[in-house]
């Protein structure tokens, strides 16, 4: 069942990044026929020195309403309705609490540095730690205008995993882009070549069940198996297919190599160059 994408939050900060995040957004609420809520935060970051915090906060609120005015203006444009909303309070904890509600996440993996402001990368560290919804992670050279013609998606066997399938699935009918999904078997856990041909049989498996949903949704797919090491091979993957949007799932403890977890959707969100859409186990958990 493809899931609906009826509320995209984006967290805002104002930075370049921010925008280009923004622009991001805009697109994929227009895409799903989805509302989008920009939020920032007016506030300072958790443990902020105390006699600096009154001072922080004063700046941040005047920044924070001029960045949901900036998204307004670029949402005018378009006809994404769009609700903008300042929130007093540390930017990773606001950030959280707004994406509780939300179908989709968008944030930006990197702001402003200067005082009074907060690092949207170190925002996006504490946001995938637990992200609260699918979450989109935007890197600062992302094209301005955005037209997803390839998405490339990291298979594996888990509930998370097949959740990021359908979410795959979801975002290319939605942009009518292809969908390239990849199975990786990690080769520094498969040193038996007779482990190492029935976990590639596996892969194969799982791919054929991809491209039967994906053909449910009337989205044309192709299938890759790679032995090697996950996030790199899904990286390089995405570089040759020329990916628009890379989607990988957290916490596949079920997976191929059987140690695809966070850490490989951070390194995905850390060296990509294209957007990443990161799924989380709360999907699976609170049963979306």
């Amino acid at each position: 069942m493809t899931p609906a994408v009826e509320r995209l939050v984006l967290a805002t900060d104002g930075s370049d990044n921010a925008v280009r995040a923004a622009d991001h957004a805009i697109f994929l609420a227009a895409a799903f026929g989805a509302e989008l809520h920009a939020v920032s935060a007016a506030g300072a970051p958790d443990r902020t020195i105390a006699r600096l915090a009154d001072s922080i906060r004063a700046k941040s609120a005047v920044e924070a309403e001029e960045a949901v005015a900036t998204v307004t203006r670029k949402a005018l444009a378009t006809d994404v309705p769009t609700k903008t909303e300042v929130v007093d309070g540390p930017p990773a904890r606001v950030v959280v609490d707004a994406g509780r509600d939300a179908d989709l996440l968008v944030v930006g993996r990197h702001g402003h540095t200067g005082l009074g402001r907060f690092l949207v990368g170190s925002v996006t560290e504490r946001v995938l730690e637990d992200p609260p919804a699918p979450t989109l992670v935007v890197p600062a050279d992302a094209d301005a205008t955005p037209d997803y013609e390839t998405v490339a998606l990291l298979v594996d066997d888990s509930a998370v995993g097949r959740a990021a399938t359908t979410m795959a699935i979801a975002v290319a009918r939605a942009t009518r882009a292809t969908l390239e999904p990849i199975a990786v078997v990690d080769n520094r856990f498969t040193d038996a070549p007779g482990l190492r041909r029935a976990l590639e049989d596996e892969a194969r498996q799982l791919l054929k069940e991809v491209a039967v949903e994906a053909a449910r949704s009337a989205v044309e797919s192709t299938a890759t198996v790679r032995t090697g090491v996950p996030a790199a091979e899904f990286l390089d993957h995405a570089d040759q297919t020329g990916a628009d949007l890379l989607v990988v799932g957290t916490d596949a403890a079920r997976s191929l190599d059987r140690h695809l977890a966070t850490s490989v959707a951070r390194r995905v969100v850390r060296q990509g160059t294209a957007p990443v859409l990161v799924v989380p186990k709360r999907v699976v958990t609170d049963g979306n």
